[in-house]
């Protein structure tokens, strides 16, 4: 992510801290994110300031510079929270029209 969060990128990684059941400080600390990071942003979303809802690109961070093989299991965090996982060996016309689908598209 991004060295600043965007409300769109804070409310995802809120989402999949709440999702995975686990305390703030082992998500952050298994995601590389600072802990104070995440308790910021629950404050402040949690002060009731009222969310955009307008579409944005996220950036994208590239975690291995190897380059993937063709198939290679990827792993789609939405701007909803929403995590879309897909192993090796899927569609990718498939994907693409899901992709397309959840984004409203």
């Amino acid at each position: 992510m991004a060295a600043q969060w965007s409300e769109l990128e804070a409310r995802a990684v809120l989402s999949a801290w709440r999702a995975s059941g686990v305390s703030i400080e082992r998500f952050a600390a298994a995601r590389g994110i600072v802990a104070q990071r995440i308790r910021w942003w629950k404050k402040k979303l949690e002060a009731g300031e009222p969310a955009r809802k307008s579409a944005a690109l996220l950036p994208v961070r590239v975690v291995s510079t190897a380059e993937p093989s063709r198939g290679a299991p990827i792993q789609v965090i939405l701007p909803s929270g929403h995590i879309v996982r897909v192993g090796r060996g899927f569609d990718e016309d498939t994907f693409a029209r899901v992709m397309a689908i959840l984004s409203g598209r």
